[in-house]
Order: structure tokens, then C-alpha cells, then sequence
């Protein structure tokens, strides 16, 4: 543990306490999911922030937590502090599961005020077995084997859907004796966002590749997919189970990719007609498969369209996604109240696809440097997040950690915007963050 901050009076006062992972440009949502905590229980409720690294002063927490072991290696290597890494949120859900503190912690919270809530972007990795603490979420175990690319071909394979042509190699060791077809597409089995997964044309890229995936990615198979060079829009679904083959569309929206990497969405999705209804029938098989699984909550999948016309689902995100913030935000209806009511198991209103739907535009991006190690200038905190919301063509701006600090790994900002034209908003998004990205980042040079 690097760094936390917690009230004196935590244990005593009248306070209910919930963890939450949901930092950044989630940050927002934590009020919201704390009004319904209290709407609920009819008492007070304050979050815990664990966090991979500590705030600037814009969004330093009242009660945070810093769990980032790595990182703590990574300064004592390197005889330095000015680094970060702002690790993966499965990685952080293990640290908190794992997490002797935290534990103590929850015992204590426990005795204090009966049941502790843990609110996580994904479930994946997050294994507490103490019947006393509710993950605000799907079930982990579930989460975790359906995060597994492997899984993702597996389930569409057996649900009849058209993929792209893919193989999996036990080892790198086979995928070097057995992959002979340059280019190709490679990911690793626990990656999301387009990080850990990039296109190869040389088997010096594979080694490359290779050498900077965590252990536990190399430790287990590897997936070589067919190269495609003919996309023309990527698409992103979100939906949520409800119950068994109960599974509702939410909202579809178009990803901003940088190369592969996933950078934001804008909404509503330009698929044609044609294609946006094969994005609902798949969506909604896949959930109600998951359903039969133990699955329930938000979910989604990822898609690629080709100049060819076809429609891909390329991967299946049992959790929370990159729009969500959005998803909640522009919604009429109550997202967040929902995902409370069906992890309560409590009756349900009635709703449909079209209880989700806006007549506008929006769109966000992460701030994330076009290089590694690189460092940040300045610290950001322009606009109201709520805001492009509630007047079309508002923006909000944020780097959410400290400047001086040279970062390896992570995104550290948020750009968001609204409007009445697709294009409009694109465009804002594309020129603006450039701007952001090019300003408020250097090359370290040390």
C-alpha cells in the first residue's frame, strides 16, 4: 500500500460504507450509486476509493486507499517515485481480494454496520468469500471465466455465430513452430481495451509483443486471429440480464480505436439497420446464454463491420464497459437503481430498449499519451462532468493525477462532449483531444 487516507471516525460514526473501484471517469457514478444504497437501506452511506494510484488535488477523495504492489517493486528497483502504473481493474480486484489490510478493514466495517458493499467496473479476480460482502455486480466466479478470450470464441462458436477466423496456441513456444501467415492478429486471454492484443507483421513484433505481456498472459494460450484491413465502423453493444433468457439492449454505440486500442464511443452507433439488428440478436443470445450460466447484470460485446458487409462479435466483456459513465448519464431511466435492484434480487419494473434512448449525441475519450514513460505537465479539471448532459456542445476535461509524475502504464484523463450532430461531436472529440493529449504530455527524459 503506497498511500491512503481514512477517517478517524470510521468505525464509530454513522456511516455505512461501501468500497469502490470506480475511479476516474466513473468518479460521478459513486454518488449516484450512493443515493441508491441510502434510497434502499434508508440510511447514510460513504464510499472507500481503492485506487491504483492517489488523485491530484481536483479529485483527492475523503477516504481513499492506494493498492498497487507492483508499483511498490517498480520504485525500489528503480530507486525512484515519480513513476506510475496504473494497473488493470482485475488486477486491482485481486489486490483487494488478497489484501491482509483490506481484510481487517471489512471485519471491522462488518461488526460496525452488518453488510460491506464492493463496487467494482468488473468482478473479474474479485474473490471474497465472506457472506457478508455484496459485490455490486455480476457473480465473480462467472465474470472471471467469461472474461477468457478463449471463452469469448468457445461462446460464439457455440451459439452459431459468425467469427473471424481465429487459433488458439497453447504456449508461445507452439505459436512460433505453427503460425507461419504474416500478418496476423494476436491477443493474449486476459486483455480488454485492446491492451495486451496488436497486429503482428514480423516475428520480431511477436517477441516484442510477447516480452511486455504480464505473467499471468504468458503464462496461458495465445489467440491468433485472421488479419482484417477492411474495417469500416466498430461497434459496441451493452445490454443487461435480468433473470434467466431475460436480457434487455441498453445502448449501442461506435468505438474510438486507436489502432486496436480502445479509446472511447461515440453514440448513436452508424451501423445501417441491417446490422444494427444483427447487433441486438447476438447481444441478446449471448445474454441469455449467460444467463444459464449464473450470470446477471451489464455486459457487452464488441464488434467489427467490414467494407464486405459482415458483422463480427469479436469479443464479450461480462462487466461494466468503457460507456458506462455515459450509459448512466444519458439515460432516462434509472440505470443504476436497475443494477441495484437485480443484484438485491428485488421486483423489477417494466422496460425496454427504447427507456434507454436519447435523441442527441455524445461521445467521450480517454487522454491516454501516444507513447510510454511519458510525463505529465499539467493537472485538469475544466467543465462539470454532469453538464454536456444537460446543454448540447458542453465539454469536461480531466487528468485525474499528479503532474511531475512519469507514467508507464495507464490512462490518466477523460474527454467528454455532446451534440446534435454525430460528425459535429467527432470532429470536436478528435481535435480537441489531440490538443489535450499533445499539451499536457512530455517524453521523460531521465
Amino acid at each position: 500500500m503506497i498511500k491512503s487516507k481514512l477517517s478517524p471516525t470510521l468505525e464509530t460514526d454513522e456511516y455505512s460504507y461501501f468500497f469502490t473501484m470506480l475511479s476516474d471517469r466513473f468518479i460521478p457514478l459513486n454518488k449516484k450509486w450512493q443515493n441508491s444504497l441510502e434510497k434502499r437501506f434508508k440510511k447514510p452511506f460513504k464510499p472507500i476509493y481503492i485506487l491504483p494510484f492517489y488523485h491530484n488535488h481536483y479529485f483527492e477523495e475523503e477516504n481513499y486507499i492506494v493498492l498497487n504492489e507492483w508499483l511498490e517493486d517498480i520504485h525500489k528497483k528503480m530507486g525512484r517515485k515519480d513513476i506510475m502504473n496504473l494497473i488493470y481493474p482485475e488486477d486491482i480486484n485481486k489486490q483487494f481480494s488478497q489484501s491482509e489490510f483490506i481484510e481487517n478493514l471489512t471485519k471491522k466495517l462488518i461488526k460496525k454496520q452488518g453488510k460491506v458493499f464492493v463496487l467494482s467496473f468488473t468482478s473479474v479476480w474479485l474473490d471474497i468469500d465472506n457472506p457478508n460482502v455484496v459485490v455490486l455486480g455480476p457473480e465473480g466466479s462467472v465474470a472471471s471465466r467469461y472474461d477468457a478470450k478463449i471463452e469469448h470464441i468457445r461462446t460464439f462458436k457455440k451459439l452459431g455465430m459468425d467469427t473471424i477466423q481465429s487459433t488458439v496456441y497453447k504456449s508461445i513456444e507452439e505459436l512460433r513452430k505453427k503460425q507461419t501467415e504474416y500478418p496476423f492478429f494476436i491477443s493474449a486471454m486476459y486483455s480488454s481495451g485492446g491492451i495486451e492484443s496488436r497486429a503482428i507483421f514480423t516475428s520480431e513484433d511477436l517477441e516484442a509483443y510477447y516480452s511486455k505481456l504480464r505473467p499471468i498472459n504468458q503464462a496461458e494460450p495465445l489467440i491468433a486471429a485472421r488479419f482484417v484491413d477492411d474495417i469500416v465502423l466498430a461497434p459496441n453493444s451493452n445490454a443487461i440480464v435480468t433473470g434467466l433468457n431475460k436480457t434487455t439492449m441498453v445502448c449501442v454505440s461506435d468505438q474510438i480505436l486507436r489502432n486496436n486500442q480502445y479509446m472511447g464511443n461515440i453514440y448513436p452507433s452508424q451501423a445501417s439497420k441491417a446490422h444494427q439488428k444483427q447487433i441486438h440478436e447476438m447481444t441478446i443470445k449471448v445474454g441469455d446464454y449467460l444467463s444459464g450460466q449464473g450470470f446477471k447484470g451489464l455486459f457487452g460485446l464488441d464488434f467489427l463491420i467490414t467494407k464486405s458487409g459482415h458483422c463480427y462479435p469479436i469479443d464479450l466483456n461480462p462487466r461494466r464497459q468503457g460507456g458506462y459513465y455515459c450509459n448512466v448519464m444519458s439515460s432516462p431511466f434509472d440505470l443504476i437503481d436497475l443494477e441495484l435492484a437485480v443484484i438485491l434480487n428485488e421486483p423489477l419494473p417494466k422496460f425496454s430498449y427504447s427507456d434507454f434512448q436519447v435523441g442527441y449525441c455524445w461521445a467521450h475519450s480517454k487522454l491516454t499519451p501516444y507513447f510510454p514513460n511519458m510525463k505529465i505537465r499539467d493537472e485538469i479539471n475544466e467543465g462539470d462532468p454532469i453538464e454536456p448532459f444537460k446543454k448540447l456542445g458542453a465539454t469536461f476535461k480531466a487528468i485525474y493525477y499528479p503532474k511531475g509524475y512519469t507514467l508507464m502504464v495507464g490512462n490518466p484523463g477523460f474527454y467528454l462532449t455532446s451534440g446534435t450532430s454525430y460528425q459535429e461531436v467527432k470532429l470536436r472529440l478528435y481535435e480537441e483531444t489531440e490538443k489535450l493529449i499533445s499539451k499536457n504530455y512530455e517524453l521523460y527524459e531521465g
